[in-house]
């Protein structure tokens, strides 16, 4: 018994010392409830959800970066105050603003170069894009930032819609006339204002 305890103690502790050893330094980075705190936070502020984490070399948060092969970022974009979203993003998203016109109850009317903004009470509420070119389903979710796959949707002769996905109100996909598989423009509401009250 003397020699199985001395072979475990000699293979053992080398072992256990190489497994220390290549644990590698250990990450600050914040926990999931830290991070849903700080969701939640934001939200109760009018910040709408936070820009997505991108790990610097230190491991710090670098801030938002639109993703490769996004034309415009829509559920970035969509409930945020228009004012908290840096300008170097709206240009890049948006491009310049053309008209802005005043709706009643305390709503706005945007055109920028890429796509038509609404605000309520500051916040954008619904955002109207024309697509660069007729697209079918999954590349017109892709390049306005949503999943390809959104599940099934409403489906009519002029429009698919799905309702409540994707924290949106409605995401709506406008039919090309010539070719019932392609798209033309997308709209997303982020909330309606009418039902809010």
């Amino acid at each position: 018994m003397d020699s199985v305890n001395r072979a475990l103690l000699c293979c053992g502790l080398p072992l256990l010392s190489l497994l220390l050893a290549c644990q590698g330094p250990v990450t600050s980075s914040p926990s999931l409830i830290a991070q849903a705190a700080e969701q939640e936070q934001q939200l109760l502020q009018g910040g709408g959800p936070p820009p997505q984490r991108s790990a610097g070399s230190d491991g710090m948060a670098l801030g938002y970066q639109k993703r490769t092969g996004l034309h415009i970022d829509i559920p970035y974009l969509c409930d945020r105050r228009l004012e908290s979203i840096r300008e170097e993003d709206k240009a890049d998203q948006l491009g310049g603003l053309l008209t802005r016109k005043e709706l009643p109850e305390n709503e706005e009317e945007l055109t920028f170069e890429k796509a038509t903004v609404w605000l309520y009470d500051g916040r954008v509420y619904r955002i109207r894009k024309k697509l660069g070119h007729p697209m079918d389903v999954p590349t017109a979710l892709g390049t306005s930032g949503f999943p390809l796959d959104l599940g099934p949707p409403i489906e009519s002769t002029s429009e698919l819609r799905w309702n409540f996905t994707w924290n949106t109100r409605r995401i709506r996909l406008e039919r090309s006339g010539s070719d019932e598989r392609l798209y033309l423009s997308i709209d997303v509401h982020a909330f309606m204002p009418k039902e809010l009250f």
